[in-house]
């Protein structure tokens, strides 16, 4: 049996190779595992580059099913951390660079069928001068077989 994709890690490895740092400087990108805020369990230094953190959304799948329950939709949910220092524009233009490598890459990836910027939230944080932005993405792949075996 084939294995599962893991949807954060092929999204952040999506993100790495299509990131175009003409743009804007290509941040440090980090796949994490803890359910709080990235920051708890990880050191970042923002003085040395921005970060995008990457973690399974809620919920991290989602299988609905269609038909007679031999096909069905499957949603994977991935969320998105932004940190830079720099300013509020660089957060943003750090979104817009994200949100267009998923728009130009809509049905490019091997494991999805689509890839879908949902939203962006502004965090504001007690530290002066850091920008915080939760993005969330959705990976889909609509109509597939269920294992029935």
């Amino acid at each position: 049996m084939a294995n599962d994709p893991i949807p954060v890690t092929d999204f952040l490895d999506e993100l790495r190779v299509q990131w175009d740092s003409s743009n804007v400087a290509e941040p440090r990108i980090v796949e994490i595992n803890n359910s709080g805020t990235a920051t708890q369990s990880l050191r970042i230094d923002l003085n040395q580059a921005d970060y995008v953190l990457g973690r399974a959304g809620n919920p991290a799948f989602l299988e609905e099913p269609i038909g007679n329950w031999k096909y069905g939709n499957r949603t994977y949910n991935v969320e998105l951390e932004v940190y830079t220092r720099q300013s509020r524009l660089n957060l943003y233009n750090l979104l817009r660079e994200v949100r267009k490598i998923c728009h130009a890459r809509i049905h490019s990836m091997t494991n999805f069928q689509r890839v879908q910027y949902l939203s962006f939230t502004e965090q504001t944080q007690e530290q002066a001068n850091i920008w915080l932005g939760v993005a969330q993405i959705r990976l889909v792949n609509n109509a597939v077989l269920l294992e029935t075996t």
